[in-house]
């Protein structure tokens, strides 16, 4: 109906137009007129199928983005009576107006500790190929030394103390300054990350032309067609969509002035494109070849910065199997300070859904520096960067004792530190692989507060018990390994009601898994019932903490037996009126 009375309205208003004509004193032929109203006619029809066809995909759009937030969880928002819905928010942890109307549950879970970009799954590559801030050592005004001019106008600016590529006058475009820039240097698996600034207003130029080919080097060669980026959304070849909260804007609508961080990742023809924290492009079978990149500015006042291309990428759990860690550069910290980027959350969210799947996976987070600054300056800041990741890692659930954190600073490089290419990525965090439990280590943090096997006290650990999450059974060891082995601490309540702590000393996997522990079983008023520094527990036995014995026990006064599955797995179980929980 609505394409019906859209063709109708234009006809008759053209047809008016066109009656006016026919009556002014003119030598045009009839027969041009004619010809001009049916291609009106025409381009009417044309122009009606299209806006038609705009609106069925902008209505199965609507309904595949619903499909899809169900799928990842997310709660749908139905519309109120006055017939407005609320549009879709950012995945950075905040509620909406009608979510802080919700019931008391919901308010409660917004408590929670919020994790920025949670649903981001961009991961950059291992290894960085080029990269540009651009440097401090730039110099202002001057053309920006790592990259080259194919048309147009760019050099070196500052903006709110830090520099940054600014196209001026109408605009330019640039390629990356690079050696064999005429051959494909783009490898079968890459990622591009760059950050753009469109500033405040509406225009058509408000957008980047991304080309994936040097059109300077690389001519009738690479990628043909453009990647558009817009203030509001993001166009390549047939595909277009909008960031969420943005479909009332038009394309090139910026209100405020913001910068927007887009992340690219081709793996052997499979093409994804994100928009700060939300996948916007998803082709799985790109035809072409991706040779080189140009970007291209149509205006004025218009930045560029922290651009980066990477290569390969494998998957972390083939990492950690291959050489016992991941090496990460794609988590990003403010210059000079152990604060998180956003679009640091791609890889941790990765490791959390690692170590979620694998909980026998224990790591070591170590942060590590490039050679700009003074050691011990680097040293400090990679310690506080390392515990800054296990921290957030902590927050979104993984337990304490099976983190903690260490840095290096520039003393371990991997790569030189004469080149960007070499600092970015000795820049890094490495997860190392450990076995056993690091509950006592100095740098952990959240429920664990750093509390020693010494300072936990009848009282404390009757609060701990109390707020730590409940527990069935202690896993020892599986086919992977020991997985709560030396240094790990259990807190317990014994058959008979009392409260204490225990400490793995080791566990021999030669001996069946035989347990070497030390514990204090303390009385009601805060005495020591009964202790040992070194109380063994055979495989299959049961243990008594009461009496403080594991052999000869009787069975309804067993607070744990050490159950062995098999010759790779061992499980404590709790007795039927005991609790054993790890301090976490």
């Amino acid at each position: 109906m609505k394409k019906h009375q859209f063709k109708t309205t234009i006809l008759f208003k053209l047809l008016l137009v066109f009656s006016v004509l026919f009556m002014l004193p003119q030598q045009t032929e009839a027969q041009f007129f004619k010809k001009l109203v049916k291609h009106a006619k025409e381009k009417i029809n044309k122009e009606a199928e299209r806006r038609s066809e705009n609106r069925v995909d902008k209505t199965i759009d609507k309904k595949f983005d619903k499909a899809e937030d169900k799928l990842d969880g997310k709660k749908t928002q139905k519309d109120n009576k006055g017939g407005n819905s609320n549009t879709n928010e950012k995945a950075n942890g905040n509620s909406s107006s009608s979510e802080e109307n919700n019931s008391k549950e919901t308010k409660a879970k917004s408590n929670k500790p919020t994790v920025v970009w949670s649903k981001f799954d961009f991961v950059p590559g291992d290894t960085v190929i080029f990269e540009d801030g651009p440097s401090a050592d730039e110099e202002n005004g001057e053309f920006p030394s790592r990259w080259d001019l194919y048309a147009g106008s760019a050099e070196i600016a500052n903006v709110n103390g830090k520099n940054i590529i600014m196209f001026i006058d109408r605009g330019g475009e640039i390629v990356p300054y690079l050696k064999n820039s005429n051959e494909d240097y783009l490898p079968e698996i890459f990622t591009i990350e760059f950050d753009v600034w469109f500033e405040k207003g509406q225009t058509t130029a408000n957008r980047f032309f991304i080309a994936f080919r040097d059109k300077k080097n690389q001519r009738g060669k690479g990628l043909g067609g453009n990647f558009t980026v817009y203030p509001n959304g993001i166009e390549f070849k047939e595909t277009d969509k909008r960031y969420p909260g943005t479909e009332n804007l038009g394309w090139s609508n910026e209100p405020v002035g913001k910068w927007r961080h887009i992340s690219i990742a081709y793996t052997k023809g499979k093409f994804k494109a994100y928009m700060d924290d939300t996948r916007l492009i998803n082709i799985p079978h790109l035809e072409g070849n991706p040779w080189g990149f140009t970007i291209k500015s149509q205006k004025g006042n218009q930045y560029l910065r922290n651009f980066r291309i990477a290569k390969g990428g494998v998957k972390y759990y083939d990492r950690v199997l291959t050489d016992g860690k991941i090496i990460v550069n794609g988590i990003k910290f403010d210059v000079n300070k152990a604060t998180l980027k956003p679009e640091s959350m791609g890889p941790i969210n990765k490791i959390y859904q690692l170590m979620v799947k694998n909980p026998e996976l224990n790591f070591s987070v170590e942060g590590h520096t490039d050679s700009d600054g003074g050691d011990e300056t680097n040293m400090t800041l990679s310690k506080a960067r390392g515990k800054t990741v296990m921290d957030k890692l902590i927050n979104m659930g993984i337990a304490s004792n099976r983190l903690k954190s260490n840095g290096f600073g520039e003393s371990k490089p991997i790569d030189n530190n004469s080149t960007p290419e070499g600092k970015a990525n000795n820049r890094r965090v490495e997860f190392v692989k450990f076995e056993g439990s690091s509950s006592t280590n100095s740098n952990n943090s959240g429920n664990n507060t750093g509390l020693t096997f010494n300072q936990l006290d009848k009282k404390t650990i009757g609060a701990k018990l109390e707020s730590l999450p409940e527990s069935i059974n202690i896993p020892i060891s599986n086919n992977s390994g020991i997985v709560n082995g030396k240094g790990t601490i259990i807190l317990y309540a014994t058959s008979d009601g009392n409260l204490g702590k225990m400490k793995i000393l080791d566990v021999d996997k030669n001996d069946n898994h035989k347990l070497t522990i030390k514990y204090v079983t303390y009385n009601y008023n805060g005495s020591v019932h009964s202790q040992s520094n070194h109380l063994e527990i055979q495989g299959t036995y049961t243990c008594d903490l009461d009496k403080g014995k594991s052999e000869n026990v009787i069975y309804s006064e067993r607070d744990f037996n050490l159950g062995i599955q098999d010759s790779k797995t061992a499980t404590l179980y709790p007795g039927e009126t005991a609790i054993l929980k790890i301090l976490k």
